[in-house]
């Protein structure tokens, strides 16, 4: 009996001399991943016929104004979406469409889908119309809040589209 507990306190030891490669040392860092935001967009209705331009537009506060229709409160653009569509998976990594947009770490309080009539892309607030917003209460007039953290893609920022029942508008539209 004696032989069998000194051989198991032998393998003990021995699994963990033998286990113990840099001792309590920590885990090197994980390489992050990308940083940025995925999600779907969602469309009922019938599309405008006199629809140029569609995309999901990222700010980093709410319109309040005209003037907040600008760098740098406007943060991101996801790549035009084509008219007729009635669903849009996106991510901003492969869906950026200024390339010297940089989507940095923090936090995003106003995410819409809006159109525009004019066959470029324009910075004007009047020529843009808000068709959905990305909310996590179903409510279009309380826009949620996106979280960006460095090395991680935030997903399900889903929004709906309802060309019947427009959310409402910031302030500085027709």
């Amino acid at each position: 009996m004696r032989k069998i507990f000194i051989a198991a306190i032998v393998t003990v030891l021995l699994s963990f001399l033998g286990g113990c490669d840099k001792g309590i040392e920590p885990l090197p860092p994980v390489s992050p991943g990308p940083t940025g935001f995925s999600g779907k967009v969602t469309f009922t209705g019938n599309w405008p016929t006199d629809i140029k331009r569609t995309h999901v537009v990222v700010f980093r506060n709410p319109i309040l104004s005209s003037g907040d229709f600008f760098p740098p409160n406007l943060s991101f653009v996801i790549d035009s979406i084509p008219n007729g569509t009635k669903e849009f998976t996106y991510n901003s990594i492969n869906n950026n469409f200024i390339s010297s947009f940089t989507l940095a770490p923090g936090s995003y309080k106003y995410i819409v889908v809006a159109q525009s009539k004019t066959p470029t892309l324009s910075l004007n607030r009047k020529d843009w119309f808000v068709v959905g917003v990305y909310t996590t209460s179903g409510d279009q007039s309380k826009p949620g809040t996106m979280t960006i953290q460095q090395g991680y893609m935030t997903t399900g920022i889903d929004i709906n589209v309802d060309f019947s029942n427009p959310p409402p508008q910031p302030p500085g539209g027709e």
